[in-house]
């Protein structure tokens, strides 16, 4: 806002955070969230440390079904406020459940219910356990019968934030591992084609989507990636019949929506998209990538003003979504519309090859400026901040560490802030993660650190072990793992005292160290997890700490006889 002073110049006049947050809360009692969120982000910004602001911004991102930002508030909030309300546990479990990881929803139900048993949403928080308990309940509310639906829903939401990951080779193992267990499971057998047809393994790929299609011709995702290898082929003609036959289905569901919207704009089909799109639009109104492919679709038919309708509400939803600033300024100087500008233009939602190489080279740049004039830019400009959390989404995995290494290394409160957020993504690689709790670590950042880690959402600490000396990186890699696997297992106090064993075995070694591989590395893990879970009292056994590994029995035996000596009470249990 700016006002004018007697002189007749304009001098620029910044609301504080209260000014926003009454403007917000006034657009949601119209029900307009994008115009809600706007406001609510602007309090946000100006005050990130107050609770009644940040709670208020994860609910509305929580109602607009994003999720995993909206934890990312709240987990922001429990780490800065050591006196964080309560109710934060009950939006996380909230969200938790929203992103289907139903026993980590009940686990942030019963932390808000101990820290506020009688708070105003206790009896909320005692009807959403029993609904979680309750078979029948959740079987009508989420269509997951019994153990082995959860199961093949948990490993499959894993495989896709592996394959966004970058991370397609372990992708296709989990699942796999998985349909070795359950080889007749339909979910699992759909994302397995899909993660064959990723790593280019197309037999396989066409093997178990034609398995599927031999027990119901109409199944989607089957067809879809039969299709979707067509076109790469060459044969257009048979994927469009494939598709003709797919849209004749009747009661789609978001994902199968999904699939044959990608195949019809991938076949020029873009009337159908936006049929189909429109629909999904029903279901998920705020989902950035439906926006972005319904953009798509009125875009290639000449409507730039309804595409740009669809980035207009992106920005609105996320100033700093550099993505949807990038296609909106396509709308805006649109002069070709209606035909297709391969070079300006992608399906997914990510900027097209030739604006990611004139960003990079922006970047570049801007870091040869002189140290204290790189220091201020990143310091006062949020837009080239903004590229740069922009370029750690990049699949590229040199890109990735580059960038982060870079906000590294300007150290400050910002810094913290985006490496933070990268711990809590499911779209970016476990390697990069743990790099990023030693950076953190590094910066003094205050623990514990919330992470998205091997599928599992964890709390952890990187001060385990206290030593006087330096570790070789091999047996540094054993803590990594450990941190890893089993802090999203098993209680906090187990790893310490997990990793209190294995300081008591490294300060044996007197800085002698065997060479340890790789494998060993893991089977150490392990094997550490199982002493340190049986010392809090755990029941486990060594069958079940080796599949959760993928370790035979020789090697976590051999792990166990090395490490067994350096528990503080040794106690026997039974495999």
């Amino acid at each position: 806002m700016m006002k004018t002073n007697k002189t007749g110049k304009v001098i620029p006049f910044s609301q504080g955070a209260a000014f926003y947050m009454k403007r917000g809360a006034k657009e949601l009692e119209k029900n307009d969230l994008i115009a809600a969120i706007a406001k609510y982000r602007e309090a946000y910004e100006r005050a990130p440390q107050d609770a009644e602001i940040a709670i208020a911004l994860a609910e509305i991102l929580s109602q607009m079904q994003r999720f995993e930002e909206s934890n990312r508030v709240l987990f922001r909030l429990l780490t800065d406020l050591d006196d964080a309300p309560p109710e934060c546990h009950f939006g996380i479990a909230c969200n938790y459940f929203g992103l289907q990881d139903y026993d980590r929803a009940a686990d942030s139900l019963e932390d808000y219910l101990e820290l506020e048993p009688d708070g105003a949403f206790a009896a909320d928080a005692e009807d959403f356990l029993d609904l979680i308990d309750d078979d029948d309940a959740m079987f009508e509310t989420t269509g997951l019968r019994d153990d082995d639906d959860y199961e093949d829903n948990a490993v499959t939401h894993f495989a896709r934030s592996l394959l966004a990951s970058g991370e397609i080779d372990y992708a296709v193992e989990e699942l796999e591992h998985r349909h070795s267990q359950a080889p007749k499971s339909v979910k699992i057998r759909e994302q397995l084609a899909v993660a064959y047809y990723v790593t280019n393994r197309r037999d396989e790929a066409k093997k178990v989507a034609e398995g599927l299609i031999a027990e119901d011709a109409t199944n989607v995702m089957a067809n879809s990636t039969l299709a979707l290898a067509e076109i790469e082929d060459g044969n257009r003609t048979a994927a469009g019949a494939r598709l003709d036959r797919l849209i004749k289905r009747r009661s789609l569901e978001p994902e199968e929506l999904h699939s044959i919207s990608v195949l019809q704009l991938d076949l020029d089909r873009f009337a159908d998209a936006e049929k189909t799109l429109t629909q999904m639009m029903h279901l998920m109104p705020y989902d950035e990538n439906v926006l972005h492919k319904l953009a798509y679709a009125r875009y290639m038919q000449g409507d730039a003003e309804g595409a740009k309708a669809n980035y207009q509400k992106l920005q609105r939803m996320d100033p700093h979504d550099t993505v949807a600033k990038y296609y909106l300024n396509q709308c805006r100087h649109a002069n070709i519309a209606g035909k297709r500008i391969n070079a300006k233009w992608i399906i997914p939602y990510q900027v097209p090859f030739s604006e990611a190489f004139r960003r990079l080279n922006h970047l570049n740049r801007v870091l040869a400026l002189p140290h204290e004039e790189l220091n201020r830019v990143w310091t006062e400009d949020s837009a080239f901040r903004d590229l740069l959390v922009w370029a750690i989404s990049l699949s590229d995995l040199r890109v990735k560490k580059s960038m982060l290494s870079l906000v590294f290394t300007f150290a400050d409160e910002n810094a913290v802030v985006i490496l933070r957020d990268f711990l809590l993504r499911t779209d970016q690689p476990d390697e990069l993660k743990r790099a990023v709790f030693g950076m953190l670590k590094h910066l003094e950042a205050k623990e514990p650190y919330m992470a998205y880690l091997n599928g599992r959402w964890i709390k952890g600490r990187v001060s385990l072990l206290k030593l006087n000396y330096k570790l070789p990186a091999s047996y540094e890699g054993v803590m990594q793992v450990l941190l890893q696997y089993m802090l999203g297992n098993c209680r906090e106090e187990c790893a310490t005292e997990a990793a209190h064993i294995f300081q008591r075995y490294v300060d044996s070694l007197n800085k002698k160290f065997p060479r340890i591989s790789a494998a060993q590395e893991i089977s150490f893990a392990a094997a550490l997890e199982y002493l340190g879970r049986l010392s809090c009292g755990e029941t486990v056994t060594q069958d079940e700490i080796g599949d959760i590994y993928r370790v035979s029995k020789s090697r976590l035996r051999n792990a166990l006889l090395k490490l067994e000596p350096f528990t503080a009470k040794p106690e026997e249990a039974k495999p």
